[in-house]
């Protein structure tokens, strides 16, 4: 029987029409008890969750890695990220159980890498990790057609029908490493725009979701300070808000030869453990340790940025000197060499610090007698009750010299036999040249006059 293929209408077709309408040859697709897509409706998609059938998480790494979702791990340039993606993708390949001991699926590995050379560093590490490299499979570039024939450009997560593609040649693979993000984003994602970075990345769950491998993001960690660990990844927060686990890499504080692999957020179970290893030998490789760390991701910031504000063996010196000579002059100045000898002799400390600390203080030299040795002494907003005489107790910058007492007479002859000079600030030893040569000049106050038998038109 010939079926025919009507335009939707809301009433019954007349023979007139039915004689106008055109055969289909083979008749009406099949549409497996679905109505045509061109009857559907626009408008909400319900589904009611009494339908759907419920099931567990699967895993990669049970508790850890979830398969068929993302998951990122972070760390700073040098930690050991490639390294741990090495790991991972070795035990894929053999079935090698995990360092925490549970199972492994076996499966193919696809590696996106943009960093490290496949011959001198991806293949060698594999190797070092035993891994069984048929089953691990670098996807660094994409091939396609244009208008002058082919050609080959690298791939960036924008080619989702590209690594569709890799993933229907490869039906078993378990992993999919993205190392680093960063370079796979494409030229014209902002990484600091959430829309922009979850419309690259939500693609790339969908076919995690689809065909079922555990996709491993690497991230670098920002070096802004903060307290929340999962905030700390580079770039736009979408990077932990698609992830559905999220795993840190840092050096140990107590010991930078060590890692610790520490959780940070997780859905879909609860927050585990951290693990800890080493890498040694040549080519390297890690070496995980058997007992868990009991601490988490903002456990290790924390302990990170309080080891970052402790003050150095340089700093703590500086500190020591600077409560000493404050304590040590509160009663009242003292000789310079005195507090020298007893700061080197008796504290062990250097003649540097010492200055250091005096500079801090702002402490003033000076010399009551010329010549003399040199005293030091608290400034008056530091000095204690009774601790420094007043000024007009101590003698002047120049020791016993008077201070001037010249009025101006207009006679030579009849200025005061005392020194005549300008005010001027104390000469101190232990200052800067240049902060001397600051200071005003000593001039006799007479210089620039002339006596009156000398004519001022040089006769």
């Amino acid at each position: 029987m010939t079926q025919y293929r009507m335009p939707k209408r809301s009433r019954v077709a007349t023979d007139e029409e039915l004689q106008q309408c055109n055969p289909v040859d083979g008749g009406l697709p099949e549409t497996n008890g679905h109505p045509p897509a061109d009857t559907l409706e626009p408008g909400p998609i319900l589904t009611c969750l009494a339908d759907v059938k419920p099931r567990g998480v699967s895993w990669l790494w049970p508790g850890r890695i979830p398969a068929g979702r993302i998951t990122l791990l972070v760390g700073r340039p040098g930690e050991g990220k490639s390294f741990l993606t090495t790991d991972a993708a070795s035990r894929v390949s053999t079935g090698t159980p995990w360092p925490d001991g549970s199972d492994c699926p076996q499966g193919s590995v696809i590696l996106i890498s943009a960093e490290d050379d496949p011959a001198d560093t991806i293949r060698p590490r594999l190797d070092a990790h035993y891994a069984d490299v048929r089953r691990v499979h670098l996807l660094s570039a994409v091939r396609r057609v244009d208008g002058d024939g082919h050609y080959d450009r690298l791939i960036t997560l924008a080619d989702v029908d590209a690594i569709e593609a890799a993933l229907e040649k490869l039906p078993d693979c378990k992993l999919i490493v993205v190392d680093p993000i960063g370079s796979f984003l494409g030229g014209r994602t902002d990484v600091h725009r959430d829309n922009e970075v979850r419309g690259v990345l939500a693609p790339i769950g969908k076919l995690a979701e689809k065909y079922g491998p555990a996709v491993l993001v690497v991230a670098h960690r920002r070096k802004s300070a903060g307290t929340v660990a999962d905030d700390m990844a580079l770039g736009s927060r979408a990077f932990t808000g698609i992830a559905r686990a999220v795993w840190h890499l840092t050096s140990d504080p107590d010991n930078k030869n060590r890692r610790l692999l520490l959780p940070g957020k997780n859905n879909l179970a609860h927050k585990g453990n951290g693990l800890a290893f080493s890498i040694i030998g040549e080519p390297p490789r890690i070496d995980w340790e058997h007992d868990p760390v009991g601490m988490d991701a903002d456990d290790a910031l924390a302990a990170e940025t309080q080891s970052r504000e402790k003050p150095g063996p340089e700093a703590e010196a500086h500190d020591a000197a600077t409560v000493w000579l404050r304590g040590a002059l509160t009663a009242g100045p003292r000789p310079a060499k005195e507090l020298k000898d007893e700061w080197e002799n008796g504290q062990g400390g250097s003649e540097r610090t010492l200055k250091r600390a005096k500079k801090s203080l702002d402490v003033e030299a000076y010399r009551p007698d010329v010549p003399g040795p040199w005293w030091w002494r608290l400034p008056a907003k530091d000095a204690g009750k009774g601790a420094n005489p007043t000024e007009e107790q101590q003698p002047g910058p120049l020791g016993p010299l008077e201070k001037t007492r010249w009025k101006p007479t207009g006679s030579v002859g009849e200025e005061s036999k005392d020194a005549k000079f300008q005010q001027f600030g104390p000469l101190d030893p232990d200052r800067p040249a240049d902060e001397l040569a600051d200071r005003p000049r000593m001039v006799r106050a007479d210089a620039q006059r002339l006596p009156p038998w000398i004519r001022r038109d040089g006769a």
